[in-house]
């Protein structure tokens, strides 16, 4: 966490969220990406996005383990 960072510029959802954020128990969670681009550029924000998923190699869609609840 950066030595400036306040939770108190957070709004409640936020602060809320940050609160319950646990690295360890966050690691390997999936993320969704989002390539946005100008209007008549769909070629080049397929290019980004095609470098995106070339980045993540094998990583890309594998399957996470799920602990069942009891």
């Amino acid at each position: 966490m950066p030595a400036d960072f306040n939770i108190r510029k957070l709004n409640g959802v936020a602060q809320g969220a940050y609160n319950l954020y646990d690295a360890d128990k966050m690691h390997g969670l999936p993320v969704g990406v989002q390539v946005v681009g100008r209007c008549l550029e769909e070629e080049k924000v397929l290019a980004v996005m095609k470098r995106v998923e070339d980045a993540l190699g094998e990583e890309r869609y594998r399957l996470l383990e799920v602990e069942e609840l009891e």
